[in-house]
């Protein structure tokens, strides 16, 4: 027995030592089209998880077992191949370019390659976002993703200001979910601020088959970043800096307004129009030189009167705001990244800074990132240990208001010309004074006393997670992350007087909050493979998630001095307001996933996941979100062996459930505040503050006047039946690639519905006290449909090319609304908005303008209607109009979005052209509303003398009118036009050189941004991307910049 014992030792004993026993492998990857190398190429050894990727040169060395006889190579956009290597050192392996379907991809936890998915995921190509001018790679992705919509301005901080997911899915936020490393956020900011060049791939999960995964959160869409880890160097370390200077300007989306006399003229005339003497409105800022004849009147000559309110010191101006408002702004990016990888470790070291000194004066943005990103492998890559951490401090002084709350991008556009920017001094600012003017500041004034504002922003997102191996397959993660953000904004408004207007108290201000948000996750995956047809797929996890926000308000009013150094809290001597508060939310996950694959034909995939709440009752704590999806790979079938056609085809089909949990952390609780004299400026603005609160609080008995030491009042009543939000999908696909890859492209079809949309309509309490409560109480439906066609030519020659577009369709609608909300929504009793989106628009149609006074008696009965008005249609046929006229006019979300981009390289030389554009979009057409009519008290446009008149009457501009009797200003068809465009947005051109020392490689290229635009020719302002003249508007671009490797 003794040995037995021994022979089975020294057996084991011996397999041991053999399967320890390991060989180093070198080698080089390479382009089979060129000959270059393919950095980060990803080699394996097959049927193992023990991997390197390729350095900076195309090399790696990998450690594989005496046995091992193949490895697989991979890389984005190229076949993989698997090359055997028994007997074999080192080896010279090249890729040919492929079909995307050979993408590897990650899926949520897990990874899979593209050619096997079965739910609707896009893969952000990133070569063409990582130079980009706004330092906002979601702003970069604007209209090369299918199904994804991006709404933005020319904010200096690169904010986005709508992101959607195929639509609108819910009444509230819907912002989609970031996942970063394995981390969720639902801080859009955090993957705003990445750096392009720390960022390795990105997907967009669109179907809930895929999202599923991702349960409560994912009903608007999630996003996957993965970032670099360095990967293998040789043990070398490699350094990559990228450095580019922009030129910003928006003189293309510049509004042409009226000189000083010529507004002077439009105000002769509408005043003459309206019976009225001009002198009487504006005398104060004209001389008018006419007949008096109001029958027959004639303007011999209009004369800018030389004193502003008659102030000696206030010459009249001739001022173009817009000129004095705005400058070239330029932005300078640097970044420095270095790479440091051995067989076991590697390490990757971001450093980026962002500058920004805006095109509207007195504005900048400042930002400093950077970024660790780490990974070590021990016991033959059975267990990997990584860190990834990235830091971002910003700063930011953005656009601001006048005394009266104006934002100064409108005024640049709006404020009368005559006023002068400085008083004859040439330094103090001058303002209205004197009849005729609004009561608006000067919007320089107001950016230059807004200079010492600040807001800061802190940010550290970032992870640990440790990977075993303990039996082959086998594998647990534990992945640790935070969240980390601190906000702080800091306001100076000091004292003035500019004209007629004053600031006659000055205050500091400081609005702070501390987030936290903690993830920890841990998973056991298991691959199965039973034979050579029947592969399977076990994912198994739990996710905590702990979020806490911190907030509080602090002002102080009455300074000495008006300095920025003295302007601190305790300096302040008058009034004190603070207040503040914290809230958070808990959320308790666990969740699973199967995917069989059977003969690499047929493909299925399970999810399941359970999410408890602490932003709900115990009742309705917890929500399931399953999903299922199948997948055929026809291109594998026998009966397709024969065919030359395609040499990809799957059909893909997917139904799931996501849930939606943006609520708010207090929702289901009754909340009382205090209410000791506030007034209605004290409470939060929006429809529903008619509902609140003002004055002092009844009694809580019912009884008594009002008055109450307590001061208690009920804003918002409990509710503990309040659940979770879901949307449930479904999702059809096709994945084809033709003609030996060339051609290639996917078409997705969806339908959604959500049903319990959370809302929070007002009630009346027993006492009458004015609340809100939150419930389920909507639904909303949801279908489109995506397409992507691409060709990829020229592989084989000195020139390639690759033309890729998309084109995206979704049109959502409100099917259930509780009655007392939908007043806080468009529509009328007789026409609600059931059947319509909450981004449709309600107003009156047009008819063109009345000619004659026989046009008007013949007309249903209108209020102010007359010769040279526009005449609104009777849509109910009741013979008057009223507000049961108005009906749906348009949608401010496009019908199609679509874009193209067109890659070319030549040798040295690459080029790369981007256009994207909608159509089946309306909107509010600002210039139509300043330029075809007259303004009593604002800058119009020289469309006003085009007007109608008798003499005029082919002319769709109404007569000039200062009274507006007619109501021309309510929302209309006049005004809502068809906002469809294209635009060229980007062109890049670059040149690569590949130095023989100093430098690995080294590419300079220049790059042009918004460059061109088409759209409808009724659309009278410049650009129908600009819809709100309030924010500053998109730029034109030109970027130089280097890419060097060395």
């Amino acid at each position: 027995m003794k040995k037995i014992y021994l022979l089975i030792f020294v057996v084991l004993l011996c397999s041991v030592q053999t399967a320890l026993a390991q060989r180093a492998v070198t080698g080089t990857v390479s382009s089979e089209s060129n000959n270059e190398p393919l950095i980060g190429a990803t080699v394996v050894v097959t049927g193992t998880t023990n991997g390197v990727t390729t350095d900076l040169n195309g090399k790696f060395e990998i450690s594989v077992p005496e046995n091992a006889t193949s490895l697989s190579v991979s890389f984005v956009g190229f076949t993989s191949k698997d090359v055997v290597i028994t007997g074999i050192n080192t080896i010279a392996i090249t890729l040919e370019e492929g079909s995307e379907l050979q993408e590897v991809v990650v899926v949520g936890y897990t990874t899979q390659k593209k050619q096997d998915l079965t739910g609707s995921v896009a893969v952000v190509e990133l070569n063409p976002v990582k130079n980009n001018s706004s330092g906002n790679v979601m702003q970069a992705l604007q209209g090369r993703v299918p199904g994804m919509y991006i709404e933005k301005t020319g904010s200096p901080n690169g904010a986005n200001s709508r992101i959607l997911i195929r639509g609108a899915n819910t009444l509230g936020n819907n912002d989609p979910l970031y996942v970063i490393d394995g981390i969720p956020t639902t801080r859009p900011e955090v993957f705003q601020n990445m750096n392009p060049a720390t960022i390795e791939s990105i997907q967009v999960l669109k179907d809930a088959s895929a999202e599923s995964i991702y349960g409560a959160r994912a009903s608007n869409g999630v996003v996957i970043v993965t970032t670099k880890n360095g990967g293998y160097t040789g043990d070398k370390v490699y350094f990559q800096f990228n450095s580019s200077v922009a030129a910003q300007s928006e003189k293309s989306q510049r509004f042409k307004m009226l000189s000083s006399a010529d507004r002077g003229r439009a105000l002769w005339q509408a005043s003459v129009n309206d019976k009225q003497d001009p002198v009487g409105g504006y005398g104060d800022i004209y001389e008018f030189n006419w007949n008096k004849d109001f029958n027959n009147p004639v303007l011999n000559s209009v004369a800018v009167k030389p004193l502003v309110g008659g102030d000696p010191n206030t010459p009249a101006g001739n001022t173009n705001w817009q000129d004095v408002m705005y400058k070239t702004g330029i932005i300078t990016q640097n970044d420095l990244t270095a790479s440091f990888g051995s067989r076991k470790s590697s390490i990757e070291i971001n450093l980026g800074q962002l500058k920004n000194t805006g095109m509207l004066r007195f504005t900048n943005y400042d930002r400093l990132s950077g970024s660790i990103n780490a990974i070590t492998r021990a016991f033959n890559d059975r267990a990997k240990f990584g860190v990834n951490l990235r830091i971002a401090n910003s700063n930011e002084t953005l656009q601001s208001t006048d005394i009266g709350g104006a934002p100064t991008p409108g005024l640049a556009v709006t404020l009368a010309p005559t006023i002068p920017v400085y008083q004859k001094d040439g330094v103090t600012y001058a303002g209205a004074s004197g009849g005729g003017y609004s009561d608006r500041n000067n919007p320089l004034h107001m950016q230059d006393v807004a200079k010492w504002n600040n807001t800061n922003r802190l940010s550290t997102f970032g992870n640990i997670f440790l990977e075993i191996e303990p039996i082959k397959n086998l594998f647990f993660k534990t992945n640790l992350g935070a969240d980390k953000a601190t906000f702080s904004n800091k306001v100076i408004s000091p004292t003035f007087t500019e004209g007629a207007f004053n600031r006659t108290t000055n205050s500091l201000s400081f609005d702070n909050n501390q987030y936290l948000s903690i993830t920890w996750s841990n998973t056991l995956r298991y691959n199965w493979d039973l034979n050579d047809n029947n592969h399977l797929k076990f994912l198994v996890g739990t996710e905590y998630i702990k979020t806490d926000l911190d907030f509080q308000f602090t002002k102080k009013e009455g300074f000495a001095l008006q300095t920025e150094d003295y302007f601190t809290l305790s300096a302040g001597t008058g009034n004190t307001t603070a207040s503040g508060g914290s809230t958070g939310h808990r959320l308790l996950s666990q969740f699973g996933r199967m995917d069989y694959n059977f003969s690499d034909k047929y493909l299925v995939a399970l999810t399941i996941r359970r999410d408890g709440s602490s932003r709900f009752g115990s009742d309705n704590r917890y929500g399931i979100f399953p999903a299922a999806s199948i997948g055929w790979r026809l291109d594998k079938e026998g009966f397709m062996a024969s065919q030359k056609l395609f040499s990809e085809l799957k059909v893909r089909v997917g139904v799931g459930r996501v849930g939606n949990q943006q609520i708010g952390d207090l929702a289901r609780f009754g909340l009382f505040d205090t209410r000791y004299g506030t007034t209605l400026a004290q409470v939060s603005g929006g429809f529903f503050e008619q509902y609140y609160n003002i004055g002092t609080a009844y009694s809580l008995s019912g009884a008594n006047t009002g008055t109450l030491p307590s001061g208690f009042v009920q804003t918002q009543a409990a509710n503990s039946t309040l659940k979770w939000e879901t949307t449930d999908e479904i999702n059809t696909g096709l994945d084809f690639a033709l003609l030996g890859n060339k051609i290639f492209g996917s078409f997705d079809y969806f339908t959604r519905k959500t049903t319990g949309i959370l809302i929070t309509p007002p009630v009346a309490s027993a006492l009458g006290e004015g609340q809100t409560k939150a419930v389920n109480g909507a639904s909303k439906s949801n279908r489109g449909w995506e397409f992507v066609l691409g060709y990829r030519g020229g592989s084989k020659s000195d020139l390639k090319y690759n033309i890729v577009t998309n084109f995206t369709h979704f049109r959502d609608k409100i099917t259930e609304l509780p009655e007392n909300v939908r007043p806080a929504y468009a529509g009328n009793l007789v026409n609600t908005i059931l059947g319509h989106s909450q981004f449709d628009i309600f107003g009156y149609q047009t008819n063109g303008i009345f000619q004659n006074q026989g046009e008007v008696d013949a007309h249903a009965q209108q209020v102010g209607a007359g010769p040279g008005r526009i005449r609104y249609v009777d849509i109910n046929g009741d013979k008057k109009i009223d507000d049961l006229d108005r009906t749906w006019i348009g949608t401010t979300l496009p019908a199609l979005e679509y874009g193209v981009r067109i890659d070319l390289e030549y040798k040295n030389f690459d080029l790369s052209v981007f256009g994207s554009g909608i159509a089946g979009r309306e909107g509010f057409d600002n210039y139509t509303f300043f330029n075809n009519f007259i303004r009593g008290r604002e800058n119009v446009g020289p469309g006003v003398f085009g007007a109608w008149t008798a003499q005029n009457p082919s002319s769709r501009i109404p007569a000039l009118s200062l009274t507006d009797n007619n109501g021309e200003a309510r929302t209309s068809d006049y005004f809502i036009l068809n906002t469809s465009y294209f635009k060229l947005r980007n062109v890049q051109l670059g040149y690569s050189l590949n130095p023989k020392s100093v430098f690995t490689r080294l590419r300079f290229f220049a790059m042009g941004d918004n460059l061109f635009w088409l759209k409808d020719k009724l659309f009278l302002g410049p650009d129908p991307e600009r819809t709100d003249i309030n924010a500053i508007p998109v730029p034109r671009s030109f970027t130089f910049g280097v890419n060097a490797s060395f």
